[in-house]
């Protein structure tokens, strides 16, 4: 039996739109061409970003939906996921590639016209490339301080130990702490301290949210010690951070 008979696109489909590509002379991009754009991307080439504008291209990509916009929208959506592949391959976090995609994603999907979600694309196309040459400058991470990373990014509303990471990693706490300070130039608590602070700042100027929520959200035991850790490290309260910072994040945009 064959079984692409119980498919919900019949075979006669697929050759029907071959068929009706070819008397439109139309042809999708050629796969070499796709390799040459990722392949600039992995290297953090710039020349990647004025390749990407032919992602937006209806001619050379195809049709996804009679609808122009809707098009553009679903050929922003599937190349960020095939270009957010590239740029974790390349060294970047994945934690913070997915976010990135997240983020301009939903931008697409309220975009109301075609020149925005082009917009987006060289954007994020810009935005990855420069990721990609920053992590390329630095000095390269060991497999087990990459995965402590990933960890902590994803896991900042709970209780991180040395355990954990250990038992992550199958490497003893005593060398793992010390293979961590040596690739990062501070403790694993340091590191902690200072990527809690940095989206307590963020959380504090793109967001509503109270103290308690914030010191809860990012694995602080209390409100009490958040505040203190915030201005040990911030030099400020967060309510003097908030305060200083929230107009200018806000006159930009949420």
């Amino acid at each position: 039996m064959d079984k692409r008979k119980d498919s919900l696109i019949d075979p006669s489909e697929i050759l029907s739109l071959i068929h009706e590509n070819a008397e439109n002379t139309f042809a999708h991009t050629t796969y070499k061409k796709e390799l040459e754009r990722f392949f600039f991307l992995a290297n953090g080439d710039y020349r990647a970003v004025k390749s990407s504008e032919q992602l937006m291209n209806a001619d050379i990509q195809g049709k996804l939906s009679e609808d122009p916009l809707r098009n553009y929208r679903y050929l922003f959506i599937i190349n960020t996921g095939l270009a957010t592949r590239v740029v974790i391959e390349s060294g970047v976090p994945q934690e913070l590639v997915y976010s990135i995609s997240d983020l301009y994603i939903r931008k697409a999907d309220v975009a109301t016209t075609e020149k925005e979600i082009k917009e987006l694309n060289s954007d994020l196309w810009k935005r990855f490339v420069e990721l990609v040459r920053d992590y390329q400058k630095a000095v390269p991470y060991s497999i087990p301080v990459r995965k402590c990373l990933d960890y902590i990014t994803s896991h900042l509303n709970t209780k991180i130990t040395l355990k954990d990471l250990s038992d992550l990693t199958g490497l003893t706490p005593n060398y793992l702490a010390a293979l961590f300070k040596k690739e990062m130039g501070m403790t694993i608590g340091e590191y902690l301290t200072k990527i809690r602070t940095e989206s307590a700042c963020a959380l504090l100027t793109r967001t509503d949210y109270t103290y308690l929520r914030i010191a809860l959200s990012l694995g602080f035991c209390s409100q009490s010690y958040f505040v203190r850790v915030f201005r040990q490290q911030t030099g400020l309260t967060p309510g003097e951070y908030r305060l200083k910072n929230r107009d200018k994040t806000f006159s930009k945009g949420m």
